[in-house]
């Protein structure tokens, strides 16, 4: 009995190493990444070396950080790759992607800036022909960000600046549940650099 306890203790003081090493390894990832990402975002990884996987990611509580850089990082692809017609369906997939990356953290502490950039993917395709739709959701994602932060004045630029030109245009906008329009918006908060953490 006293061999199989000490085996335990063992195990446990080994396993207790390895996560306390993974630990140290999120925050240096984090800082390593976000200095990768200011120069060239698409070789940004974030990835932390780990012996036991999302372990110490989510102790920390670093799965929104770690989500929306990722969404950030796509972000950022889907508007650097030109509009061109042999572009046309890689271009369609990266904003998916990022579409999809982004609205996930729209339900978390980046909600606001998830949301702006949301809207302006959705002012790209209004502007590249999607119509009323795209308007509408730009509306929409921009009236989300500044609801999930009254502060975030780039989201409040553009929502007036999205309303100004629907105005202009004649066009009118539905509101949908809540007061909010359509679904989501163009240019402002989040589109630098990772904020810092970890």
């Amino acid at each position: 009995m006293k061999i199989a306890g000490a085996a335990v203790l063992a195990a446990v003081a080994v396993l207790a190493a390895l996560l306390a090493g993974d630990v140290r390894s999120v925050p240096t990832a984090f800082t390593q990444g976000d200095a990768t990402y200011a120069v060239t975002p698409h070789r940004a990884t974030w990835a932390p070396s780990t012996r036991l996987g999302g372990a110490a990611t989510s102790l920390l509580g670093a799965g929104d950080d770690l989500a929306f850089r990722r969404a950030l990082r796509l972000y950022r692809i889907t508007q650097s790759t030109p509009n061109r017609l042999d572009t046309a369906v890689e271009l369609q997939t990266l904003r998916s992607q990022a579409e999809t990356a982004l609205s996930a953290s729209a339900h978390g502490p980046h909600a606001s800036q998830a949301d702006t950039l949301l809207g302006i993917l959705a002012f790209g395709e209004s502007a590249a022909g999607a119509g009323s739709n795209g308007a509408d959701a730009a509306i929409s994602d921009f009236s989300n960000a500044v609801r999930a932060d009254p502060t975030n004045v780039a989201a409040k630029f553009d929502l007036e600046l999205m309303l100004r030109l629907t105005a202009a245009q004649g066009s009118r906008t539905g509101t949908g549940p809540g007061g909010s329009f359509g679904r989501g918006g163009r240019r402002g908060a989040g589109g630098g650099v990772p904020g810092t953490g970890y």
